[in-house]
């Protein structure tokens, strides 16, 4: 790959990942505090909802304005997959590195109680 190349799946990783801080940030800030319990963000997020279906009550959003969001959702939700499978590999290279350095700092139990604590969060790791 291209020193360029390179480049661009950095920024899109970063894109990625900054957009969901973003979405967590928000998460906690503005659904919490209207005294949604843990369990209801969590489902909320289970659901795969996004900001703006999750705020469309808070909008008083009408049938017809949700039936007009719904299409730039899904148009939304099939460009960001396409572009996430493109930069899926080079994504979990930079996670399996960085995880990989991460347990060589570990004691054995630490890495132990890491990779538990990481299949909690993110379910059986797919390439074990």
């Amino acid at each position: 790959m291209t020193h360029s190349g390179t480049r661009v799946i950095v920024l899109l990783v970063l894109t990625f990942a900054a957009g969901a801080a973003v979405g967590i940030a928000v998460d906690r800030h503005v659904l919490e505090p209207k005294g949604l319990t843990g369990a209801e963000v969590a489902e909320r997020r289970t659901r795969g909802e996004t900001t703006i279906e999750r705020f469309a009550d808070d909008l008083g959003l009408t049938e017809e304005q949700r039936a007009s969001i719904r299409p730039i959702l899904e148009n939304a939700r099939a460009r960001m997959k396409a572009v996430f499978d493109e930069v899926r590999p080079e994504y979990e290279i930079v996670i399996d590195s960085a995880r990989a350095r991460i347990e060589a700092v570990l004691t054995p139990d630490q890495v132990a109680r890491y990779r538990e604590l990481l299949e909690q969060e993110y379910g059986p790791a797919e390439h074990d």
